[in-house]
This record gives C-alpha cells, structure tokens and sequence, in this order.
C-alpha cells in the first residue's frame, strides 16, 4: 500500500504565505518513509517537521511531529488514511487535534499541493515543485 506514495519520493520546495517550504520524501522501504520539513523566512528557521508514514495493520498511518526553533515540541499527533488514489492521499486526525487533516495531491509530474486544515477548519495550501 504504501507503494502507491512513491510519486512523493525526493526533494520539493516551495511556499506557505510568506515562508519557503523544503521537504524530501524518502523512498518507501520496509512499510514506511519518512521527510523532515524546514519551514524558514528572511529572519530563519521558523519550524521543523518530521513526518513518518508506516504500513499498520493494512491501513496506512501518519506520525507528526513539529518542533520550533530551538527543537521543542509543539505539536505531537498520528492521523490515519484518509482516501488514497492515484497521485493523492489524505490523513485525518481524531477530533480536537491540531491539525485534523493533511492531503498531498500530484497536481502535474514536478508540483504537488499540500494541503493543511487547521483547528479552525480553514485550509492552508503550499503548492510545492521538484528543485
């Protein structure tokens, strides 16, 4: 299943308002990939992400992890698969969660679209593209 993520696999950049976005997906291997994802502006480094996909129980499951600057942990949630198809994929979180759902769509074959609703049910989207 987690196969289907591999048109995720390598380096995407791009922005989220006025910050740049830098993630690389690696390849599935053994159930699960991973990114690490730097959010930065003109003043630094304004968040880290780790993002772990895994294989459990023949679904798929997303661990996320944000931290700031100075390494803290600000949010701390695993969501579950949403819908999966070809070239997109979705996560939604329990009720209450900080970030209920996350999609990424391949919306041509070097831009994907991240998607992230927030708390308040509004969605901010970072359109990426491949370096």
């Amino acid at each position: 299943m987690i196969d289907q993520l591999n048109w995720m696999v390598g380096p995407w950049t791009g922005s989220l308002g006025p910050q740049t976005v830098e993630e690389e997906w690696s390849a599935p291997f053994h159930g699960s990939m991973e990114t690490m994802i730097r959010l930065t502006t003109d003043e630094g480094v304004q968040m880290l992400e780790l993002a772990v996909i895994r294989e459990v129980e023949g679904t798929l499951v997303l661990h996320l992890r944000q931290f700031s600057p100075a390494l803290e942990l600000s949010t701390d949630q695993n969501m579950r698969l949403g819908e999966i198809g070809d070239g997109f994929v979705t996560f939604v979180a329990d009720q209450g969660a900080s970030i209920p759902k996350l999609a990424y769509t391949l919306t041509a074959p070097d831009q994907m679209r991240v998607e992230v609703t927030i708390v308040t049910g509004d969605v901010v989207a970072a359109e990426l593209h491949r370096p």
